[in-house]
């Protein structure tokens, strides 16, 4: 994990800060270590750090806590409705803000998933869920203050560790994640920011030149290196997988069809997602 602190105070909505200062200081009474994913992190990484607008606002937040068992989970979430924060809704992972239209979606990850780093929700355990790509993401963040006033420092994911973990979301749950392809095509399209930039061309200029100076083909492709830099052997496997069936021209492809949900320029979403392997 980074300890770089990236600020954007007074970006951020007062009932979203006020939600997280709630949960963060819940999480630290318990010793439970949690940080944000979704498309509240894809807002901060792109449109409060990067003034790069996304395409699909929210009032959702996604978070990641490490726990060890259910009873851990259920110890958080339960304190946070019985001090009056939260409410519970019909879905087990999902908690509505009491005062604001906030919803708030808690996943576990760590030692509660199985060997292939699934969770099977109480109490029928029959939904079942992949948090394949959370522990490499919590390894990649770095601290973000939202908030000055109250004071609010919260982990958020680089950008590859987003990318790792939409392609994920939307393989595990497809059809039912089509917002996910939507989301990894935005980040495809946009990953090229003043850091990807400076790195092109100080460190990476020959896949500049490989891409006849193409800067978003480019950027890519650092994204898929960096990807691999950050996943262990059997997350990139079945990343990769993944993508190689998503690209076959031969397939269903899937995932380029969510994609087209989106109208983009320039490049294909399928020459985007071929930049990526």
């Amino acid at each position: 994990m980074k300890t770089i602190l990236k600020d954007v105070s007074g970006r951020i909505d007062p009932r979203e800060i006020d939600a997280l200062k709630f949960i963060k200081e819940t999480a630290n009474e318990l010793g439970i270590k949690f940080f944000v994913v979704g498309a509240f992190a894809r807002d901060i990484l792109f449109e409060h750090l990067h003034g790069i607008h996304t395409w699909r606002a929210t009032k959702d937040i996604d978070i990641g806590i490490e726990v060890s068992n259910w009873d851990e989970f259920q110890h958080l979430t339960g304190m946070l409705v019985m001090r009056g924060h939260f409410n519970s809704t019909e879905l087990p992972h999902r908690f509505s803000d009491s005062s604001s239209p906030i919803f708030v979606d808690i996943v576990p990850y760590g030692e509660i998933t199985d060997s292939l780093r699934r969770i099977s929700w109480p109490p029928r355990h029959d939904r079942i869920m992949s948090m394949l790509g959370f522990e490499e993401a919590y390894l990649s963040t770095s601290t973000v203050r939202l908030s000055t006033e109250p004071m609010l420092d919260i982990l958020v994911p680089a950008i590859p560790a987003l990318a790792l973990l939409k392609i994920i979301s939307w393989d595990d749950a497809w059809p039912e994640r089509s917002r996910d392809a939507e989301d990894l095509l935005f980040i495809l399209k946009n990953c090229m920011t003043e850091d990807y930039r400076e790195k092109l061309y100080s460190s990476y200029s020959q896949l500049l030149i490989e891409e006849s100076y193409d800067p978003e083909l480019a950027s890519i492709r650092l994204l898929g290196q960096e990807i691999a830099l950050m996943g262990n052997k059997e997350t990139l496997r079945i990343v990769q997988d993944i993508l190689i069936g998503e690209t076959d021209e031969n397939g269903a492809l899937k995932l380029l069809s969510d994609m087209h949900k989106r109208t983009v320029a320039d490049h294909s979403p399928l020459q985007l997602l071929k930049k990526l392997l």
